[in-house]
């Protein structure tokens, strides 16, 4: 007869560590662990679980998705973890059963007496600012200063947000700029026609809401709304930045 190995007594130490790891003491403990998962569910129990969604057609166990309501509840969609959700802002119960316009006109009202910015902004017009962004991610824009000439501001897309700095805090630091204004854009209700924009300004930094707004102002020119002039300058300064003229940039930051 021929001498057949013993398979148990010579990987013994694997099973034993392999039992710890399983949390239990012994291999005869773990042989019973194994044993009992590999036990079939009952005809009765797998029929009331493939009811429920818990169990597949090829008898694995499955994790039942989690039933989505159907009024928009929270708004985390491509944002930081540590920017306000859109339920964080206002209450949802305000817009949810709205139409478009009444979004807007109630986001816009809401806004009114605080010291941030806001915008409602069409579907296919933010979708249009996306696209260009996508490729021209970052710009200088020229901002008035009353007796002192103008302040170039730096910006920057970060998916659906824009952080606008000073052009002397963004070459002094770098990645580590601080954000004078950051506008933060909503997409909970994009499907019926209308993205939130709400623009939170550092007044720290010696920049208040009428300098943010006409920051915001100049940005969709630059990217939406301002022609041929100004996208041209915008692709330079992205594509080819040893050719962009400053002195172009102001003349056209002029024609608003």
């Amino acid at each position: 007869m021929s001498h057949v190995p013993d398979y148990e007594a010579k990987y013994r130490d694997k099973l034993v560590q392999k039992a710890r790891e399983k949390g239990v003491d012994t291999v005869e403990q773990l042989k019973q662990q194994i044993k009992e998962a590999q036990r079939p569910v009952p005809a009765t129990k797998a029929a009331d679980l493939k009811r429920s969604g818990s169990i597949a057609d090829n008898g694995k166990t499955v994790e039942k998705p989690e039933q989505k309501p159907d009024r928009v509840k929270r708004s985390s969609q491509n944002l930081p973890p540590d920017v306000k959700s859109l339920d964080q802002v206002m209450k949802l119960d305000m817009l949810n059963d709205k139409t478009c316009d009444e979004i807007g006109e109630i986001w816009t009202q809401y806004h009114a007496n605080k010291d941030t910015i806001s915008a409602a902004i069409p579907t296919a017009t933010y979708q249009q600012l996306l696209q260009v962004a996508r490729k021209n991610p970052i710009f200088v824009l020229p901002l008035p200063r009353e007796g002192q000439g103008v302040e170039f501001y730096f910006l920057q897309f970060d998916y659906h947000q824009v952080h606008f700095t000073s052009l002397i805090e963004y070459k002094t630091n770098q990645s580590n700029a601080r954000p004078f204004l950051t506008l933060t854009h909503y997409t909970d209700f994009i499907d019926r026609g209308v993205v939130l924009m709400r623009g939170e300004v550092d007044s720290k930094n010696m920049l208040n809401v009428q300098a943010a707004q006409l920051l915001s102002l100049l940005m969709q020119q630059f990217y939406i709304t301002g022609g041929e002039e100004k996208r041209k300058l915008l692709e330079t300064f992205n594509q080819r930045p040893d050719e962009f003229d400053y002195r172009e940039l102001l003349e056209a930051a002029e024609k608003i």
